[in-house]
């Protein structure tokens, strides 16, 4: 699972106290960790005060904290790498990549929640504040969100919610049924039979399981198809088109199972084993064919929970939203 800055951080610097690694009564300044790990004093600040809290390490009536619940003698010496390392690096070491995604489903969740409902900014200041990470950290996160399509930078430090209204729902379907197609029937002759037959077996057993089935389980059935399968269409500027696309189907994996409840029937299992089936039956015509009917009938569907989500669906709006 993705952790987050402050997260990482705790997890190395209590491992090093518990290892003896950084002794009791060694002196433990917010600016010199910050430094070391190379991130901002913010998650630096929180960690050790989770620290203190566990008697981990206790305040200081100098500057910073001393290790341990009651040493004795304050120890002054400049930290290093050797002291908090974790086995094997050379280096004190923080995953920025992780950071930011531990908190993408979340933010995610609100954006396309609020995007459904109209016209939202976005600050990203208190996006910061509300997360307690880096700018840094939320740069990553809103960039992300902005190559799917789901944001755009207005000034400064706000970003705008791009509305996804009917009229935007159609143009991405109808943009979609002129990629999605081609690349599906290039990909006929290029994807593993293995890989098919993975992707066959994840959709029957969703299907012996539904409507028991989580909504993180439903979009890793939409990639398989509309990401993974489709990507072996190989052809890279066709997939950053794509990528534009992506708030349709992040509707049903923010909507279905977490916001509405799961449709009598089950959502796309059989229109997607026809293209699969079609595909391992190495028909790229027939894939084409079906893949154009499946993306047909999952506008209208799509379009119908839209419609029920902005009449009765209740929202939480975050501070960081208005």
């Amino acid at each position: 699972m993705s952790q987050t800055l402050r997260e990482q951080l705790y997890i190395a610097l209590k491992k090093s106290i518990l290892d003896q690694r950084l002794e009791e009564g060694l002196v433990l300044l917010e600016g010199h960790i910050a430094t070391l790990f190379g991130i901002s004093r913010s998650p630096v600040r929180q960690t050790l005060s989770q620290l203190c809290e566990e008697r981990l390490i206790c305040r200081f009536e100098g500057r910073g904290y001393l290790v341990g619940a009651s040493p004795g003698e304050p120890v002054r010496r400049t930290l290093s790498a050797v002291d908090v390392r974790p086995p094997g690096h050379q280096a004190p070491k923080v995953d920025r990549t992780l950071s930011w995604r531990a908190h993408l489903d979340g933010v995610e969740h609100a954006v396309v929640l609020c995007s459904i409902k109209g016209a939202f900014e976005l600050n990203e200041v208190h996006l910061a504040k509300s997360l307690s990470v880096s700018r840094t950290v939320t740069h990553q996160l809103l960039f992300h969100l902005h190559s799917l399509g789901l944001v755009e930078k207005i000034k400064y430090s706000s970003w705008r919610i791009v509305p996804l209204d009917d009229q935007r729902l159609h143009n991405l379907y109808a943009a979609r049924r002129q990629l999605e197609p081609y690349m599906i029937a290039q990909a006929a002759r290029r994807l593993p039979r293995e890989a098919l037959d993975t992707y066959i077996a994840r959709l029957e057993r969703a299907a012996e399981d539904y409507p028991h089935i989580s909504g993180a389980l439903l979009d890793e059935l939409e990639n398989d198809l509309h990401h993974t399968a489709v990507s072996w269409g190989a052809n890279a500027e066709i997939m950053n088109m794509l990528q534009r696309t992506h708030p349709t189907l992040l509707i049903s994996k923010h909507l279905l199972g977490r916001v509405l409840d799961f449709p009598d029937q089950d959502p796309f299992f059989e229109e997607h084993l026809q293209v699969f089936e079609s595909l391992r039956q190495a028909a790229p015509e027939k894939a084409h064919r079906a893949l154009t009917s499946h993306l047909t009938s999952s506008e209208s569907k799509v379009l119908e929970r839209l419609t029920n989500f902005r009449k009765a669906g209740d929202i939480d709006i975050p501070a960081y939203l208005r």
